[in-house]
């Protein structure tokens, strides 16, 4: 009976390939689809988080936002007050001899 070459030492093609080794890469085939799975799932999860950041940093911007404009109105309402006049630095006042 001749030897087949695989006894030889010699590599088959995969038509030659056993049942065994079909399995091998079947389920290797499936446990890549299973990491891609689980990475397109973590991937939405953080685009999710992403977008809640975003909101939750565009939410402090326009409070942020407000809070200047309010002590902007409330330091022209007191330079008004004063009639407009420059912050004079403070003197001490003097002392009598």
């Amino acid at each position: 009976m001749p030897k087949q070459p695989s006894d030889m030492g010699v590599p088959t093609s995969k038509a030659h390939e056993s049942d065994g080794d079909t399995a091998d890469v079947s389920a290797s085939v499936a446990l890549s689809q299973a990491n891609l799975a689980e990475a397109f799932r973590d991937l939405a999860r953080g685009e999710q988080q992403a977008a809640a950041l975003e909101a939750g940093l565009t939410n402090l911007e326009n409070k942020l936002d407000a809070l200047l404009a309010s002590i902007e109105a409330n330091s022209a309402s007191f330079d008004a007050g004063r009639g407009g006049k420059p912050d004079t630095k403070y003197q001490e006042p003097e002392t009598k001899k």
